[in-house]
């Protein structure tokens, strides 16, 4: 496949500042595809150096300024370009001259037959293929992987101003230097003592300068910082020549991904221990004085960790793990941008809202070719109405005498049990051995996903989801008792079957078991992925002409969406946030609100009147907390969307619109638990002595138990705004979720995301242009120069 350098988006034309000059590039010239096969492609704008690439002016008298020009692997040019694109193959490193939108050969550095040792300065080919390269402050890094881990692949830096090339691995005696730079091919290596990395086996390198760097007497410029993702965690050249390493003591140990925030915080995905090999995303806020060595990258409460399998980490030292990546997401690539980091993984982007070092106050938000959620922040446990497709959903009950009414029949039982009506329930009871069960075939549609639950009380049980009787093939809840257990599951099968297992182990224990129920969800984003059970048919249409997103709408006490019992949502008297977007005003309607008994709002926020809204919370006996607030500025307009956040901060209420403040409450802070709470949307559901049913449209609701900050819940408004703007495009481009690469241009402040339909550019939260070429390695962007591959 050929590397394609082109500009950002068709028709733009940008400046650059150049050694102090500005002159301007017609970026639409830039359209070039170079016939290799790249591993990695690296813009290098050398306008982002810390002198602004005047160092290029001062290089007079290097070997590679004074070789011969026009030769195989040395172009006509004498001069660094201000701008290069540096591409790797697996035997070669090319620097074209992006100056020139031609984009002809600068220089290239080609396979090296050197014998000074196991792959001392040999630029891949044979066996040690090159894997990726990066460039900042004059210092080129290429890092190597081996076909056998004897030999010392590493990583070969080159310092265009010193005129040295650098060999650095796992192994002391075979490190050194080569000067002047063009004679690394050759044999004139010098051994030189220099700290060792983690493991030569290199998969990512990332560079930055931090402040207070020291400035090297050689160059005249601030040293930079490297950091090397390798087969055996992570290692950190620093500034001051030293080395340290973070890596685990299990076989699986491996980095594969590393890049430095904005704020220069190490971000690296790392590869968990077991057969599994699956890879978890993290932050490490500073760059440690010392070696550290853990256990397993994961359940590490010393530095880094994670809470729930797959979570993105933050450092224990500054900030806790953020819940925005789920199991099965394999990290491919990250970026820092602006407003904090992007992930791509094989199953969607992730974007990192960094605005707090406060634990678990960040955001993150889930992009895919079929939704996007929004920001969901800090501690967020439901993200729904998140939708694409705007096909009306209509929801029944799969299960056939769920309810038990006046009998058990269409249920079968596993012979250790049996299986009794009573009084309106059903009993399930342990007769021999351990764990019986009892079960039911219902019909689905492959690929649609659903919520089962069920009311337990007795013994511990669960929900057991399968292609065959009793199995838990597709999925299994915990072991619960005395609550509702409810359970996600997607179909595999157009015959899926229900099962209830009971955890006794003795004769004669028993489970109580009623309100049995399968049906069609609406999807929670987030990372709980608690759907929403579907009433009736909902209604889906774009939130504006063109628009990617859907709103939800056709609410009435038969036609809705609730969710059983969660206990994520049992805040108690605790801080907690409702954020979504509402168009249409109602004289009395809920947005969404939690009852516990089906009448006592343990939570609910709505319109009350015109240009008035509530925010109530309560206990389960019906004491209630609530502001009611009146909306004069900004007013409430019918038919505008309007983005509201409900907020219980430190046992105040308060409501929030358009990113602004309208008005607080203090009063007696309820306990907002119980166990017998449902969720519903748009109604006080279908018996509540309320009564009350929402009718305009909702889109994008969150549930959290972080309190925003107000520049986040700003920050949230503004970037969330667009979405609801005609012909705004939201998702990811095509029918793939796999993200292939990732980079961030940080003067024209784009993401690009690459996957197997093209590469997808976004503006934060909303997708601005795409390309239709597939991306297959890599990404690189600056100043609206592209190259990827």
């Amino acid at each position: 496949m050929a590397t394609s350098i082109s500009n950002g988006e068709s028709g733009l034309s940008v400046r650059t500042k150049l050694n102090d000059i500005w002159h301007s590039l017609d970026l639409n010239e830039y359209n070039k595809e170079i016939l290799d096969t790249a591993v990695d492609v690296f813009v290098y704008d050398t306008s982002k150096d810390s002198d602004g690439g005047a160092w290029r002016k001062r290089t007079q008298g290097t070997s590679w300024y004074n070789e011969t020009l026009n030769t195989a692997t040395r172009g006509s040019r004498k001069e660094f370009p201000a701008v290069a694109v540096i591409v790797a193959e697996s035997d070669t490193v090319t620097i074209y001259d992006g100056d020139d939108p031609d984009l002809p050969m600068w220089k290239q550095l080609v396979s090296s037959s050197t014998s000074n040792g196991a792959g001392i300065m040999r630029i891949g080919g044979g066996s040690y293929p090159v894997t990726t390269v990066s460039m900042l402050n004059a210092t080129l890094v290429i890092g190597k992987t081996a076909s056998s881990t004897t030999y010392n692949a590493g990583v070969d830096i080159f310092s265009f101003i010193e005129d040295v090339a650098y060999h650095r691995s796992d192994t002391v005696n075979v490190n050194g230097f080569v000067t002047p730079l063009i004679d690394y091919v050759d044999t004139d290596f010098t051994p030189e003592l220099y700290p060792v990395l983690v493991n030569s086996i290199v998969n990512d390198v990332a560079m930055t300068v931090l402040p207070n760097a020291p400035i090297d007497a050689a160059t005249g410029l601030p040293v930079p910082t490297i950091a090397i993702a390798s087969d055996g965690g992570v290692s950190v050249i620093k500034d001051d020549g030293t080395v340290v390493d973070l890596k685990t003591t299990n076989t699986y140990t491996g980095a594969n991904k590393i890049e430095f925030t904005k704020e220069n915080k190490l971000a690296f995905s790392a590869q968990n221990s077991g057969g599994q090999q699956q890879y978890y995303n993290y932050v490490v806020d500073s760059i440690p004085s010392s070696d550290e060595t853990f256990s397993n990258w994961r359940g590490n409460s010393e530095r880094v960790y994670e809470t729930l399998v797959g979570t993105l980490a933050y450092s224990a030292v500054v900030l806790n793990p953020i819940t925005y990546t789920n199991s099965g997401a394999n990290v491919i690539d990250a970026t820092p941008t602006d407003y904090g980091l992007a992930a791509g993984f094989n199953s969607r982007l992730t974007a990192i809202l960094e605005t707090s070092e406060i634990n678990n106050e960040n955001a993150g938000a889930y992009i895919t070719s079929t939704y996007n959620t929004g920001w969901m922040n800090g501690d967020i446990k439901l993200a729904t109405l998140s939708d694409t497709d705007d096909t009306d959903v209509t929801g029944s009950e799969l299960v056939t005498n769920g309810t038990f009414d006046s009998d058990v029949s269409g249920w079968t039982v596993t012979s250790n049990g049996t299986f009794t009506y009573s009084s309106g329930s059903a009993i399930l009871e342990q007769v021999t051995g351990s764990n019986a069960s009892v079960y039911q075939s219902i019909t689905t549609v492959v690929g649609k996903r659903y919520v089962a639950s069920c009311d337990v009380t007795g013994i511990t049980s669960r929900i057991l989801i399968g292609t065959s009787a009793s199995s838990g093939n597709i999925g299994a809840s915990g072991f619960l008792s005395n609550t509702t257990i409810a359970l996600d599951f997607v179909a595999t099968s157009t015959t899926t079957f229900f099962s209830l297992q009971g955890g006794g182990t003795v004769s004669g224990q028993q489970t109580t078991v009623d309100n049995i129920s399968v049906r069609l969800a609406e999807e929670d984003r987030s990372v709980n992925g608690n759907g929403l059970q579907v009433f009736g048919t909902v209604t889906k249409d774009p939130v504006a002409t063109g628009a990617d997103l859907v709103a939800y709408s056709g609410w009435s006490d038969s036609n809705y969406l609730m969710q059983p019992y969660n206990s994520d949502l049992d805040f108690g008297t605790g801080d907690f946030c409702i954020m979504g977007w509402q168009k249409g005003t109602d004289t009395i309607g809920p947005f969404l609100t939690r009852n516990s008994n089906n009448a006592n709002h343990l939570f609910t926020v709505g319109s009350y009147t015109t240009d008035k809204v509530w925010f109530s919370t309560g206990d389960s006996s019906g004491n209630k907390t609530t502001i009611q607030t009146d909306i004069t500025t900004p007013s409430i307009d019918a038919d505008v969307w309007n983005c509201w956040c409900f907020i219980r901060r430190n046992g105040v209420l308060e409501v929030w619109l358009g990113g602004v403040l309208q008005g607080t409450k203090s009063g007696t802070v309820r306990d907002v638990s119980s166990t017998d709470a449902v969720l519903y949307v748009a109604t006080d559901g279908p018996s509540s002595s309320y009564g009350g049913v929402y009718t305009g449209s909702l889109a994008l609701w969150r549930i959290s138990a972080t309190a925003p900050s107000p520049e986040q819940i700003k920050k949230i408004y503004e970037d969330e705004k667009v979405l609801f703007q005609d012909n705004t495009q939201a998702t990811l481009y095509g029918s793939s979720d796999a993200v292939t690469a990732l980079a961030y241009d940080d003067t024209t402040e784009l993401l690009h995301v690459g996957t197997s339909a093209g590469r997808s550019v976004f503006q934060g939260l909303r997708r601005v242009d795409n390309t239709t070429t597939a991306v297959s390695a890599a990404i690189s962007a600056s100043n609206n120069l592209v190259g990827e591959q």
